[in-house]
């Protein structure tokens, strides 16, 4: 099995590149779940689509090691069968890879030499490492060479299925030849291995897993065992915890369990026989594509990259040819050429939303015009429209960019998010609202905000989203330390209609109510005001006409003695030298006074 280290978004219309080798067209058989290409004949392609349809039955309905959820369903699994031996070498994995399983995160293949019967051992061993790779198992390379021998067995016949019992082959091996320690069997690497070594290692890894399947003292902790593995634990730590055995203890269990005779386990089950679509004739430049696409994901980049740009040379405007240009050239590390291919991929029609959103990322990383990230993830939507991850990060795009409407549509077209992204969303939908005045919305989504914050900053924050959207943004006059007069914002709750912008924050207000009988000045300027109260007299002071909030006042006032109606006015106490002083911020008389 091979994982290719990074992941390649290519869709090459289920059938995607390499100029067909030797003679003979390349023919595919589909369903919904596997796709089998090959050179030979129908029947062939045909015998093996049902027979990788029964074993991915086996998986998702009968579950494979106990104890572990089957998956819901495995991904398309795409199959290529030579027409000889010598044709596959050509996409040899390596020298003892007589068939493999190779997949990038988007393209999982199985590559065998032919599609004949005498072959599906090896494809049902690959399989076992696709399928185990699908449910994200993370286990020690004997586990997972073990089990995928272990599959190897199976046969598959009309009341249901057999599996387990003797490879004669394996078993020859450990009859003749020296056992590996199994401290070393258990910390064994595939990669420098001589090809005795490999043989010796598959033989004994088989067998470690038979026992573990087939054995009940084993085979009823073997989903904890495994369990324990996936979790990060040592083999050898892992056998002690579940099975409270050391490793010299199931060395001598293993070596007892050889000489048993082995029988198949015979399971009962109904493995419905699937549809398929009728063959599918590739094209020249469609079988040079699918091939090409089988050596970007077994990591040969370079033969890869002549291959596809050849196929270009052909088709120019082949969207996902040019997509696969760009991947190459990104896992290379090129990005500006990857950018290029991708944007030229867009303009052909690509249909791949997954790219579309990679490119948005990488284009924006790289310092792109938004518009192109723009217009990449509204593609990347357009292609699959409960694309969340693309919908989430067009709404930041706009948001940022002050399209606050854009960013609720966005946002209000997503599945509601739980988890990480809940608190992104529900700030980031109360700014947007809060900005489109929509207080309502904005207060409701910061509530939800402050409902996932994880931390106390993001309560802070979402606590602050809200208090923006119940008050409003007010200018306010204040002195600072040295005495000058500086204008500055606060907020007052929302819907108040008599905010005065005079009143400091530190001012000890009073309000009171009478009727204005002076107007005080000195030099003919204003300085005060003598109002006569029902508790007497007030006199309060005018140190700035300018900074006095006056309300259906006249336009200008007389200095002396004055006659008016009733007049509301707000003054702060202020502490001076030589006493208290009466300093007027606002008055509001109670008729509209003309001069």
């Amino acid at each position: 099995m091979v994982k290719a280290a990074c992941r390649f978004a290519l869709s090459v219309l289920l059938l995607g590149v390499l100029a067909a080798q030797g003679q003979g067209q390349w023919i595919g058989v589909t369903n919904s779940h596997v796709e089998i290409y090959s050179q030979t004949g129908d029947e062939a392609r045909q015998r093996a689509l049902l027979w990788f349809e029964r074993l991915r039955t086996i998986f998702v309905h009968g579950g494979f090691v106990p104890g572990i959820v089957p998956p819901a369903d495995l991904p398309v699994l795409r199959v290529i069968g030579f027409r000889s031996t010598q044709e596959y070498r050509q996409f040899q994995l390596r020298s003892t890879a007589d068939a493999y399983y190779a997949g990038d995160g988007h393209r999982n293949y199985i590559v065998m030499p032919s599609l004949e019967p005498r072959h599906f051992a090896m494809a049902a061993h690959e399989y076992a490492h696709f399928a185990l790779h699908a449910v994200g198992l993370t286990i020690p390379s004997w586990l997972g060479e073990g089990l995928a021998e272990y599959l190897s067995t199976l046969r598959i016949v009309n009341s249901g299925y057999e599996i387990g019992g003797d490879l004669p082959a394996r078993t020859l091996n450990l009859r003749r030849k020296k056992w590996i320690p199994l401290a070393e069997l258990l910390d064994f690497r595939l990669e420098p291995a001589s090809s005795q070594d490999l043989d010796a290692f598959y033989a004994q890894s088989w067998l470690l897993a038979d026992m573990l399947m087939t054995s009940p003292e084993y085979r009823a902790g073997l989903a904890e065992f495994i369990t324990e593995l996936n979790a990060g634990s040592l083999s050898h730590e892992a056998f002690a915890k579940v099975y409270g055995k050391s490793l010299d203890a199931v060395g001598q269990d293993l070596a007892s369990w050889f000489t048993r005779k082995r029988n198949p386990l015979v399971v009962q089950s109904q493995i419905p026989e699937s549809a398929t679509i009728s063959p599918l004739a590739l094209t020249d430049t469609q079988s040079s594509a699918m091939l090409s696409d089988l050596l970007v994901v077994t990591g040969n980049l370079d033969r890869a990259r002549n291959q596809y740009v050849e196929i270009a040379r052909r088709a120019p405007h082949d969207p996902d040819v040019h997509a696969a240009l760009g991947n190459i050239a990104f896992s290379k590390g090129d990005r500006a050429e990857a950018l290029r291919e991708w944007h030229q991929a867009l303009e052909d029609g690509l249909k791949d939303a997954d790219l579309c959103f990679r490119y948005a990322l990488t284009a924006e990383d790289s310092g792109a015009p938004q518009a192109d990230v723009r217009a990449a993830l509204m593609h990347a939507i357009a292609i699959r429209p409960s694309f969340d991850d693309a919908r989430f990060k067009l709404a930041l795009l706009e948001s940022n960019a002050g399209n606050y409407q854009a960013t609720v549509d966005q946002l209000r077209a997503m599945a509601v998010p739980h988890g990480s992204r809940a608190f992104g969303y529900w700030t980031a939908l109360a700014y947007a609202s809060l900005e489109l005045g929509k207080r309502d919305e904005a207060v409701a989504a910061a509530q939800e905000a402050l409902s996932e914050a994880s931390t106390e900053q993001d309560r802070e924050h979402a606590r602050q989203l809200a208090y923006f959207a119940t008050t409003d943004l007010k200018t306010q006059m204040v002195h600072d330390s040295e005495g000058r007069t500086r204008m500055t914002t606060t907020r007052v709750d929302l819907g108040t209609t008599d905010w005065n912008p005079f009143v400091e924050p530190s001012d000890r207000m009073l309000r009171s109510k009478g009727q204005l009988t002076e107007v005080l000045c000195d030099a003919d300027k204003l300085i005060g005001f003598r109002v006569l109260t029902a508790t007497g007299p007030i006199t309060v002071d005018v140190p700035d006409p300018h900074h006095v909030l006056i309300e259906n006042g006249p336009n200008e006032f007389v200095c002396g003695e004055v006659q008016s109606g009733s007049v509301r006015f707000d003054y702060a106490i202020v502490e001076t030298v030589g006493g208290n002083k009466n300093v007027l911020r606002g008055m509001k008389f109670d008729v509209a006074l003309d001069n």
